[in-house]
């Protein structure tokens, strides 16, 4: 679904990418959707992770923002399978035929915006009504230079974006306590 989309991938084409028959598929999952779900589900817990564990070394609230920055940039290379992401993929496709499914992908994309809320609040200091806003620009500029690499066939552009919002971050946070 990361390369092909939510339409697109057939169950057997879950099934071939997991090592499964098509039987085994429906022994856990009742339709593709209970299995897209589900995959929204473990996207969203290793997303959480995945961040946390991208900061774990960083000292203060600053640091962590800008090691969460680093960690994504860090995610671009290879084939697009590699680095799409799966709740931006699919959201875009599904918002309007899957509710349910919608649901659990937008969850997922906002948490990686709640996650990063307090450190930028404690970074931002007095403008630390700001934080939540600048955590959805954050998850929006990603998903937007996911999408450019896309279009490219190439990490370039979303490299040179994704530096730009650092650059912007930094100065953001510009005077905050290490």
């Amino acid at each position: 679904m990361r390369v092909k989309g939510y339409a697109a991938t057939s169950v057997n084409d879950i099934a071939a990418a997991a090592g499964v028959t098509k039987g085994s598929f429906f022994h856990h999952f009742a339709t593709k959707e209970a299995c897209a779900r589900e995959a929204a589900v473990h996207w969203r817990e290793k997303s959480k992770a995945d961040a946390a564990n991208s900061s774990r070394k960083a000292v203060g609230p600053r640091e962590r923002v800008l090691a969460y920055m680093d960690f994504r940039m860090s995610l671009l290379g290879g084939p697009v399978a590699k680095y799409a992401c799966y709740v931006g993929t699919v959201l875009h496709e599904v918002h309007d035929t899957h509710p349910e499914l919608a649901a659990d992908i937008a969850a997922s994309l906002l948490d990686q915006a709640r996650a990063l809320e307090p450190d930028l609040a404690a970074a931002l200091g007095k403008r630390r009504a700001e934080a939540h806003d600048l955590a959805i620009h954050i998850e929006a500029s990603i998903q937007g230079a996911l999408l450019l690499a896309k279009a490219e066939g190439g990490t370039d552009g979303a490299r040179a974006s994704l530096g730009y919002l650092k650059n912007y971050i930094e100065l953001k946070l510009q005077g905050a306590k290490k």
